[in-house]
């Protein structure tokens, strides 16, 4: 286990939405396959005047009771369908009150894990959204938050783990996420640089980039000898080049901060960037996780 990992559950933001049920499939398989628990949370945000009131006999109290039920109905049926498809696994669920990212931004921060949907809008350069939750969470949770995308490629759910690093320490607990999500999942690792040349010195910039990614795997590779590793180093722009790196990927993990200029790649605009320009899941592990 990683060294954010503390018997916390894997949380997930539930919704009726299709990319609210891919969260949720997401997150059971991450729980069963790490030995935790599953909070499955939905949140509730009321119109102006619509909250509960104390008169039970009220119509305000009538409406209020049938929206909560509505809410509670929705997470008990995720439940049964996850425990069905995942029988030892321990669920939990959670019916609160107030604005999405805010509600989760809380929960997550008694979590190992924070899982929410994401769906893609096709147009030009398809652009990704999600329902303004996702980018909001990234990098604000101590926890890992996971945007879970439906990959471009069929393919890609068994292809490999792929993980930005840099000579940053930001990098090293995406690092260590990274590791364990291919060990898990008993996937390849690829482990990409992303730079540009200084003073047109290709060569020497190369060899200094491989030296920051063995110096990054250093370690994990003992503690996870089950993973096959590669290590790329490409040029160009830092989200551009994770996400065409990761058309074929399982998932894309990046650190939310590291260094800046131009060997800058693991940065808190590159993983915002990024939640837009993914080709499928992306894990964004704050700097807290390590």
């Amino acid at each position: 286990m990683s060294s954010y990992d503390v018997h916390h559950p894997v949380v997930v933001g539930v919704s009726r939405s299709s990319a609210g049920r891919r969260a949720v499939e997401w997150a059971a398989e991450a729980a069963a396959r790490r030995g935790r628990s599953l909070c499955l949370v939905h949140t509730q945000e009321w119109p102006a005047g619509a909250a509960p009131k104390e008169r039970r006999d009220s119509p305000d109290q009538a409406w209020a009771s049938h929206f909560r039920a509505t809410g509670q109905s929705l997470l008990d049926d995720f439940r049964e369908s996850v425990m069905q498809r995942l029988p030892g696994l321990e669920v939990t669920t959670r019916l609160l009150d107030g604005r999405p990212a805010s509600v989760l931004r809380e929960v997550a921060e008694e979590a190992s894990l924070l899982v929410v949907g994401a769906h893609r809008v096709h147009g030009p350069g398809e652009a990704v959204t999600f329902g303004g939750t996702g980018p909001s969470l990234v990098g604000h949770p101590p926890c890992p938050v996971v945007l879970a995308l439906e990959p471009k490629h069929e393919e890609a759910r068994s292809g490999p783990v792929v993980v930005g690093v840099d000579g940053s320490a930001a990098s090293v607990p995406a690092v260590a996420f990274a590791f364990e999500e291919a060990a898990v999942w008993g996937a390849d690792l690829r482990a990409v640089q992303v730079r540009r040349p200084r003073h047109g010195d290709w060569p020497a910039d190369l060899q200094e980039s491989y030296a920051d990614i063995s110096e990054a795997l250093a370690g994990w590779q003992e503690k996870y000898p089950q993973v096959t590793v590669h290590q790329e180093v490409v040029m160009g722009s830092a989200a551009v080049q994770l996400a065409e790196a990761a058309v074929d990927a399982r998932c894309l993990v990046v650190g939310s901060r590291g260094l800046g200029g131009f060997r800058g790649m693991v940065l808190g605009s590159t993983s915002r960037t990024l939640s837009h320009l993914a080709p499928g899941p992306l894990v964004v592990v704050p700097r807290a996780a390590g």
